[in-house]
């Protein structure tokens, strides 16, 4: 194996290992010494790659919502209600296999870390690109931000058993959650064109 090959391998090692002890354990009870114990590797390549305990941290978190995007149906030849729905679905069941991970990591407060928000913006993106909006329009941006501060908490209290409704009920209210937030960005900007997307999000 080259240096670079070992390099890349370690570096994942030291991931891996961090992520599932931050998904067991609070930040501050995780030490750079526990993470390289796990991963098998001098302690001094934690901080090698990473810089720092934050450092990881912010990565495994990115990492976790690059995975979680990657879920996302994108294909134009499915139609956009049917899209969505099948995103939200997918997002759910991930979320539901990875319970700790999801409560203890994912569904995280905006700011709480500035990385993850920007993986979060980036799935913004993604789903203005299936909504065929620009999500650089400030009253787009501000309420699809909101959408998902109120996904995450009908996710958390989903997975907590807050509430009786099963995934197909929580996928159609997050779809009437987003169809309102459409409908609150033309308030802030009456130019915008949300009623076709709107109903298309309606057809099931």
């Amino acid at each position: 194996m080259t240096r670079a090959a070992n390099a890349a391998a370690t570096r994942e090692k030291v991931l891996a290992a961090a992520r599932e002890l931050f998904i067991t354990s609070k930040y501050d009870d995780v030490k750079a010494a526990d993470i390289a114990r796990a991963a098998g590797v001098a302690h001094g390549l934690v901080f090698h790659h990473f810089g720092s305990k934050q450092g990881l941290y912010s990565e495994v978190l990115c990492a976790i919502g690059r995975e979680v995007l990657d879920l996302h149906v994108s294909n134009p030849d499915v139609p956009l209600g049917e899209r969505i729905r099948r995103s939200h679905a997918a997002h759910l069941s991930y979320l539901v296999a990875h319970r700790e991970l999801a409560l203890n990591l994912l569904l995280q407060p905006w700011g709480a870390e500035e990385p993850f928000d920007a993986v979060r913006d980036d799935g913004n993106r993604k789903l203005c690109e299936n909504l065929g909006l620009d999500f650089d329009r400030p009253a787009v941006r501000a309420v699809l931000r909101m959408y998902t501060t109120a996904a995450d908490q009908l996710a958390r209290d989903y997975l907590l058993s807050e509430h009786p409704f099963d995934e197909n009920v929580v996928v159609e209210m997050l779809m009437t959650v987003l169809a309102g937030a459409l409908r609150a960005a033309r308030v802030a900007d009456p130019s915008l064109e949300v009623d076709r997307v709107v109903e298309e999000l309606a057809r099931p």
